[in-house]
């Protein structure tokens, strides 16, 4: 088949662009001529794809209007005979008979209870092109040709929930085997994270002042938002004392080696899957996640699950971990790993697909 992949903006990293590069892999292996559709320039190397950009060079454009923009990418891709929305944005199919796959990294709630009317002047002409196209997506939502995999449970039951819209759960692929060489544990914690505001970390900073061990926020800042909320937590850390390093846009072989000698695992905010913890997970650490979202399924173990906000209970579920009393559980949490791996993601894509030209 002749597949068009949409996804805006590519070579920020994260979850969602790794998801990106199995969706590709998983095709040119499955047979499938590709053709990538970006707004801008991807600033790496894709091989064995075509890819059409709508502006020649890179240039990294967020929000909302990257959004919009991204939408509109699938006007380019009329002679595909599947469209496949990568980054889980808003996408209509363009033709009667043209079926168009989401894979839903969320359950689109904040892009359809948008409320344009509080915006005023310019800014509501900001908004509004999205805002049409939101309410325009949402009354086609259950359209045949409109379909979606879900990347974790948690999302499919909240589509289902708010927009009666079935699903296929595959969940994201994982890079398991660059963390299967064993490495001595030192008594320390760590957290994965983008720098952003989502992602609670001045939480994680307040539960992590007052334990008397090294703890490390790694992330990337490759956007200027990213940057801002970076020197936003360095200043909180500036009046703390305490044993926590902030690091930003390390080499990834540096991210696995800290993930492979760190003790135990911290995420602060809610995930609608977390590659991140299943990371942690497989480099032997102990994951103490919020007691929500995705985490109840990607760390299926109550006792290392803390009450959201609760920074006792967080504290005093890291202190048992650090002192080994959660080491029985490592191996049923990497039991649960063989859901994740590459080989899995790319074999449900590619049987979906089958499903759709049958």
């Amino acid at each position: 088949m002749k597949i068009g992949i949409i996804h805006g903006f590519v070579g920020g990293g994260g979850g969602t662009e790794k998801t990106l590069y199995a969706i590709i892999e998983a095709l040119i292996e499955g047979g499938h001529e590709v053709t990538l559709y970006t707004i801008s320039k991807p600033s790496i190397q894709i091989p064995g794809i075509k890819i059409i950009s709508t502006l020649p060079f890179h240039l990294p454009i967020f929000g909302l209007y990257q959004r919009y923009m991204e939408s509109r990418l699938i006007e380019k891709a009329n002679d595909e005979d599947l469209i496949i929305q990568a980054s889980g944005g808003l996408v209509l199919p363009q033709k009667k008979d043209q079926k168009v796959i989401i894979y839903c990294h969320h359950d689109f709630q904040n892009e359809t209870k948008k409320d344009i009317t509080k915006y005023k002047g310019a800014w509501s002409w900001y908004y509004k092109p999205y805002y049409i196209l939101s309410q325009k997506f949402l009354k086609q939502i259950n359209d045949e040709n409109i379909l979606f995999i879900s990347n974790s449970k948690f999302i499919q039951d909240s589509i289902k929930k708010n927009f009666s819209k079935d699903s296929v759960v595959v969940y994201p692929p994982v890079e398991l085997e660059i963390f299967q060489n064993d490495v001595h544990k030192e008594k320390s914690a760590i957290t994965i994270s983008r720098y952003s505001q989502e992602k609670n970390l001045e939480f994680a900073i307040d539960v992590f002042k007052d334990i008397d061990v090294q703890y490390t926020i790694i992330g990337n800042t490759k956007a200027r938002v990213n940057q801002i909320y970076y020197e936003k937590i360095a200043n909180k850390l500036q009046n703390i004392k305490s044993k926590i390093s902030l690091l930003q846009n390390v080499e990834r072989s540096q991210v696995v080696g800290d993930l492979k000698k760190s003790k135990v695992y911290f995420h602060a905010s809610p995930e609608t899957f977390g590659i991140s913890v299943v990371e942690s997970i497989a480099a032997g650490c102990i994951p103490i996640v919020p007691d929500n979202s995705a985490h109840t399924e990607t760390v299926p173990i109550n006792e290392l699950r803390y009450r959201p906000g609760d920074k006792k209970d967080a504290q005093e579920k890291i202190n048992k971990a650090l002192a080994g009393d959660y080491d029985q559980l490592i191996k049923s949490l990497q039991d649960s790993l063989k859901n994740y791996d590459e080989k899995t993601f790319k074999d449900a894509l590619l049987s979906f697909i089958e499903n759709i030209k049958n």
